[in-house]
């Protein structure tokens, strides 16, 4: 089933026509050409269209498999590593040792994350807490309640299956909340009895922001228009080859409130491609319309408006205590100019339309609504800010320094000293470099997976590459296959091929989808000589290689394998064809019978 692709966001061509009085001969064709699709959803804005709401249906129904098994998953590594859950829990440790100097702290602290995704940030976040008490000797850990809520049920059953959390026993809750209404859940929580008003010391949103409503606004002259949708069968897709239901079934459900309708056509999404227009719209009917208009006149010309995490964000500051904050890590523009295009990006079926931080700066910190601290300069990769009513002077500062510029090159020189060595060869060189990136980041799963990759096939210390590989599924055992497909080709070089045969199944537990791990159990079936278990793992590993990344070695490794086969059935041939002349000379040699 075709997938529709991410696309750029450009002002269609009612926009152009409407300066002329005439279309020429080529518009009139590229309009019918148009129009002739098969509609599903007519022009709707953004956030109200099948586009928006089954990627949200679909991140709800799919769980943690939208981040570790689809096809194009969601990426979830760079706030889930290990690194921004321990820079995280610095500035929480912060702010709770100032706040400390002040008053005494509640008997129970609450921390709120919205959006848990696979779990690991908590995970990593309770870990590295944990430790930090320990040191300094404090009790933060032993009172703390990790509050892990989302508004999928799998992604929270998932993240119980998986055993996430499991070695933080009775410092976390699991919870449903609506990012758009968490004021209606998390008050009236039975935790909180209490300890009412605002029980919440820290809130974390790990790219949670590009997940809510939002629109996009140009303004030509004194007229408005907002970005809308619509929904269309695909080109070239005949509906009756993957489905039973009409267009006009696809209609009414598209128009229908019962979420059995949405389920239907999640089922069929991939066949649906998206058209996109700017129409003109009463901008009074836009949440925060003052503010989108006061952009609009004086900075930009089109503008993304993220009224979703405005409305988020106000909610939640109702409920973050006095000197506590919210953290927010997510993508997106950090600055606006007059002609900014606007982006979104899909990856598997949801839609992801970034933050516009500019926007954010502008309602809560230029207004003077709440202290808003960016870090001493951006990534490139993530941008987090920090928010809330008056945190400390000390975690603001402790903030800046960790998710500024500086710190993030410091943590990443040595490793990219290390990427370039291997390059050319200077493998000792580069494993010096490593060990100095593993000591400023040594809880770094995806780190030391590429470590032990490195010294498994590079320096060729497979034992050493062995035990990198087991260090970081301590940190992660269920959410990688990668880490066990690592493992389990250290175990195929140290000779131990069933273990790695074990191991590359656990990559499949994993990762049903996994062609590595096919394409690795076809090696060990080889070893074994069970090579029609070796060409059932090529075959099923072709027909998901959907990028074609392993296509050239597996066909290699079959052709490998159907040789060694014919050659076992020309062995069993010649062999039957001996049997069979043994006993045909024996009867020759018998008396006859008088």
């Amino acid at each position: 089933m075709s997938q529709p692709s991410a696309s750029r966001i450009v002002s269609g061509s009612a926009t152009q026509t409407e300066t002329k009085s005439y279309r020429s001969a080529g518009e009139e064709i590229l309009s019918h050409a148009q129009e002739s699709r098969e509609i599903v959803q007519d022009f709707v804005p953004l956030a109200e269209s099948l586009e928006w709401e089954l990627g949200q249906q679909y991140l709800r129904d799919r769980g943690n498999k939208a981040f570790i098994s689809d096809f194009s998953p969601v990426p979830f590594v760079i706030n889930n590593d290990g690194t921004l859950s321990r820079h995280a829990a610095e500035v929480f440790f912060a702010s709770l040792v100032e706040a400390e100097k002040e008053a005494p702290l509640e008997n129970d602290l609450f921390v709120l994350e919205l959006g848990i995704g696979v779990g690991l940030f908590a995970r990593y976040f309770l870990d590295n807490l944990q430790e930090l008490c320990r040191q300094h000797k404090k009790d933060y850990y032993d009172r703390l309640c990790y509050i892990a809520a989302d508004k999928s049920e799998r992604m929270l059953l998932d993240v119980c299956r998986h055993g996430v959390l499991s070695n933080h026993p009775g410092r976390y809750r699991l919870r449903l909340v609506d990012a758009m209404k968490p004021h209606e859940s998390l008050p009236h929580d039975v935790m909180f009895r209490s300890q009412p008003g605002k029980p919440l010391r820290a809130v974390f949103l790990n790219y949670l922001l590009d997940c809510l409503p939002a629109t996009v606004l140009q303004r030509e002259s004194d007229q408005y228009k907002q970005l809308c949708v619509r929904t269309c069968v695909g080109r070239n897709v005949k509906l009756e080859d993957f489905t039973d239901m009409t267009v006009t079934a696809l209609q009414e459900r598209a128009k229908s409130n019962d979420p059995r309708a949405r389920h239907e056509l999640l089922e069929v999404y991939g066949l649906f491609a998206s058209e996109y227009d700017y129409r003109p719209v009463d901008l009074h009917s836009i949440p925060y319309h003052e503010l989108a208009q006061h952009f609009l006149n004086t900075r930009a010309n089109r503008l993304l408006h993220n009224w979703g995490a405005i409305e988020c964000l106000e909610r939640l500051l109702d409920l973050v205590h006095e000197s506590g904050f919210i953290l927010a890590n997510d993508y997106g523009q950090t600055q606006v100019s007059r002609d900014d295009e606007f982006e979104h990006q899909r990856f598997s079926l949801a839609t992801f339309v970034g933050v516009n931080f500019s926007l954010l700066n502008h309602h809560f910190g230029e207004g003077g609504k709440v202290a808003w601290v960016e870090p001493m300069g951006e990534t490139g990769h993530i941008h987090a800010r920090l928010l809330g009513h008056k945190p400390g002077l000390e975690t603001k500062q402790k903030f800046q320094q960790l998710f500024g510029a500086a710190h993030h090159e410091l943590l990443q020189e040595p490793l990219q000293k290390a990427r370039a060595c291997v390059k050319v060869g200077r493998f000792e060189l580069a494993a010096s470099f490593y060990n100095q990136a593993l000591d400023r980041q040594p809880g770094n799963w995806v780190l030391l997976n590429e470590v032990a990759m490195f010294l498994i096939f590079s320096l060729r210390d497979v034992k050493a590459g062995i035990d990198m590989a087991k260090v970081a599924l301590r940190l992660n055992p269920t959410l990688s296959a990668e880490l066990w497909d690592t493992l389990g080709d250290g175990l195929f070089e140290y000779g131990r091929y069933i273990e790695a045969r074990s191991a590359y199944h656990r990559a499949l537990q994993v990762n049903g989808s996994d062609v590595r791990a096919r394409y690795n159990l076809a090696w060990t079936h080889q070893r074994e000589k069970n090579y029609p278990a070796a060409l059932e793992a090529l075959a099923e590993g072709l027909a998901l290689d959907k990028t074609g990344e392993y296509s050239e070695r597996l066909l290699h490794k079959q052709q490998e394998v159907l040789a060694q086969l014919a050659m076992r059935h020309q062995q069993e041939y010649l062999l039957l064809v001996n049997l069979v002349s043994k006993y045909a000379k024996k009867d020759e040699e018998k008396p006859k019978a008088e």
